[in-house]
């Protein structure tokens, strides 16, 4: 019998050093993780699965893939996740295994994960082999939904600096999602902060769209310029019902002690 919902937490650029005890802007991204698992604990008694969609790592090191699998182990849920534009996309696959696979089944839901990152790039791409996957997994899916992720933003976010570095062929990625009538979901890191809207195709074929903060550090919305916010490590949670609605929201994590570097220039 299928269940009658899933719940699914997102973790996302969480940025974990090779080194436990390393700082990106002036924060211990090991110990912003553990703060946001530590909250997911408490809050939430069943998580079927976790989403990391992407910046797991800022050096690409074994080590921060090893540490990251371990923090979420707590959690006693199935780990998935695809690379961000600051992984090692070779080395996260040689510890993660089939947690990379891109298709994921669960209950009445169907989960694709596709790979926008580009080596040497800050900016995302879709190979045509991305799309190829999408097509064949949402046209097999039977009767189930589908909830589409990805790291970078396929729709600009309202930050020059940053929307300077979106998917640049999203467009192409609507497209399809036209054709799709059973996607119901497109959910992307990267961002480092939230977002929320429903693309509507028709009245009855409509996308939500769903961009998370990150573990540690935010994003200032709207600069035009890299400027941080002081808002708290983050992530986001997602209720997939049978009928393919979907509830979601996302959870602030208060009184880690962090401080960002809010002088930061970039990273």
């Amino acid at each position: 019998m299928m269940q009658s919902s899933l719940f699914v937490v997102q973790i996302t650029d969480s940025h974990l050093l090779g080194d436990s005890q390393g700082r990106l802007l002036g924060v211990n991204t090991d110990h912003s993780l553990r703060g946001v698992i530590d909250d997911i604990k408490r809050r939430e008694p069943q998580v079927d699965v976790v989403l990391a969609t992407g910046d797991i790592a800022q050096d690409g090191s074994a080590q921060a893939y090893e540490r990251f699998l371990n923090h979420v182990s707590g959690l006693s849920a199935r780990v998935h996740g695809l690379p961000g534009n600051h992984d090692d996309g070779e080395i996260l696959r040689s510890v993660w295994q089939a947690r990379l696979d891109p298709v994921v089944d669960l209950g009445n839901w169907r989960i694709v994960l596709l790979d926008s990152s580009v080596p040497g790039s800050n900016g995302g791409h879709l190979a045509q082999s991305q799309f190829d996957v999408l097509l064949a997994a949402a046209t097999q899916a039977s009767d189930r939904h589908v909830l589409v992720a990805v790291h970078h933003n396929p729709v600009p976010m309202g930050c020059s600096w940053l929307d300077s570095m979106t998917i640049d062929n999203g467009d192409a990625l609507f497209m399809m999602l036209e054709r799709l009538t059973n996607v119901r979901c497109l959910l992307w890191g990267h961002v480092h902060q939230k977002y929320d809207k429903l693309h509507r195709y028709s009245p009855a074929h409509g996308v939500r769209l769903l961009a998370s903060p990150s573990t540690c550090v935010q994003f200032m919305p709207h600069s035009e310029v890299f400027e941080l916010d002081t808002a708290p490590p983050a992530y986001r949670w997602l209720r997939l019902h049978a009928n393919g609605d979907i509830d979601t929201g996302v959870q602030g994590v208060q009184g880690l002690g962090i401080s960002p570097d809010v002088g930061g220039t970039g990273y």
